[in-house]
């Protein structure tokens, strides 16, 4: 076994010291670390085979963790996040009954943490936050005939 762990460090050194960082990174900003980076980490340190498959998944982490990444990431949270509280208020505008809001509400402030936590949402959530928003506009619109 010692002699796959020192396989893997001298194979994946850079890969095992971003990896790292990225962990303590998390766990600094968040309290926890993602739990996937976690087991390719322990993955790499404990001399477990590292398949093809784990290595894009690995060097894809380090990328999207990447200063340049994240410096663009979160730019792109401060354009989405008054986006997402100005659907949020438009809720409140509508004469949907209380129910129909509240849903409509956790889920509009869910996608705001998510976006807050992770600072991305796919590409589907975009698009049914964008349903929501048309829908609310076009509630307000013939309310207001």
């Amino acid at each position: 076994m010692n002699k796959w762990i020192e396989h893997n460090s001298k194979l994946f050194g850079e890969e095992i010291k971003s990896m790292k960082e990225i962990i303590n990174n998390q766990v600094i900003a968040a309290g926890q670390s993602d739990e996937f980076a976690s087991n390719m980490l322990v993955a790499l340190t404990s001399g477990r085979k590292i398949t093809p498959k784990m290595l894009v998944a690995i060097h894809k982490i380090i990328k999207v963790n990447s200063a340049d990444e994240l410096v663009k990431r979160s730019e792109w949270v401060e354009k989405v996040v008054p986006k997402l509280m100005m659907v949020s208020n438009m809720i409140s505008e509508t004469s949907w009954t209380s129910g129909y809001k509240g849903n409509t509400h956790s889920f509009i402030n869910s996608l705001i943490d998510q976006t807050k936590s992770r600072k991305s949402l796919s590409k589907k959530q975009m698009e049914a936050v964008n349903k929501v928003y048309l829908k609310i506009k076009k509630h307000l619109e013939k309310d207001k005939k």
